[in-house]
């Protein structure tokens, strides 16, 4: 197949065919930043005026923000090549955003600490992207990492393209039947370098870390040890919304604990309605249509 298909068609066939940032031969993706400004812009204050406390632009994983800020963005318009012009768009989104948002919205995005993927963004590339945001005077870094198209899986027949199929996927969220490193808190190491960077460059924006991060002890440590200011911990908070109240109130032996399977992501890539496997141990009257899982987590109360 390497000797009859182009290097594009052959890509298409193992991981699915989908458009990028650099097929600027297209007049959408040509025209892209001219277009996602507004549109970042309007989303923001629809969730200002709903009410919202705060913003988080999305310039993570498979998304098109990640991909103009992506080592791989090579676009030849001055938004690709070197880290400034990769940079721009994700910079002419952030003042749009706050100039429509108004004041009072906190602002930040989500960005990748790599890009796990070969040839993409390193954590030297994601330190001065941080930095360049603090200056820009986003409030918080949120970093996650990984989770790409360019490494996906060939999606299934009647199936969309998935992100979170190839190894930057498993990077994103790490999983039980994990490598010697194990699935916790893999995105730790380069986080910690990218704080240290913004904190060098005299910026003191708090910088947000997650991945595979499942206990109230393995968070304390990191932010003792000043990896990172803020943790997320999504699956964790999936499998028990309660569960950093119980640690609070001394009930840490009440946690529904993560067995971090990835049953809900498994779900997600289906695109059906995303729920924990842990929640259907108790009964529960909201179920998915079939009637097989729960559709909210079990009560709980202090």
């Amino acid at each position: 197949l390497e000797t009859i298909l182009a290097p594009r068609e052959l890509e298409s066939l193992r991981c699915g065919a989908r458009e990028r940032v650099t097929d600027t031969h297209l007049s959408h993706s040509r025209d892209l930043p001219k277009v996602l400004p507004g549109l970042f812009a309007d989303a923001a204050a629809r969730a200002s005026k709903a009410g919202f406390d705060g913003v988080e632009l999305h310039y993570a994983h498979a998304y098109t923000m990640a991909s103009f800020l992506s080592a791989l963005n090579d676009r030849a318009d001055g938004y690709g090549g070197n880290r400034q012009n990769r940079l721009r768009l994700p910079l002419e989104v952030f003042q749009a955003v706050k100039v429509t948002a108004g004041k009072g919205l906190a602002l930040g995005c989500r960005f990748l600490s790599e890009d796990c993927v070969p040839g993409g963004s390193t954590v030297e590339d994601t330190a001065f992207f941080a930095t360049q945001f603090a200056r820009a005077g986003m409030d918080f870094l949120s970093l996650s990492r990984g989770g790409r198209f360019e490494d996906a899986e060939q999606p299934k027949v009647g199936q969309a393209a998935y992100p979170y199929t190839g190894k930057s996927g498993w990077e994103c969220m790490p999983t039980a039947m994990a490598d010697a490193k194990g699935p916790f808190g893999r995105n730790v190491d380069a986080s910690a370098r990218i704080h240290a960077a913004v904190r060098a460059a005299g910026f003191q924006t708090p910088v947000v870390v997650s991945g595979g991060i499942g206990t109230f002890a393995q968070a304390e440590d990191i932010l003792e040890r000043v990896e990172a200011d803020i943790v997320g911990a999504a699956r964790q908070s999936l499998a028990d919304p309660d569960w950093f109240l119980k640690v609070r109130l001394g009930r840490g032996a009440e946690v529904r604990r993560c067995t971090y399977t990835n049953y809900c992501e498994g779900l997600d890539q289906l695109h059906k309605a995303v729920t924990c496997k842990l929640w259907d141990r108790e009964p529960g009257e909201k179920r998915t249509p079939d009637g097989k899982r729960r559709l909210t987590a079990p009560d709980w109360t202090p």
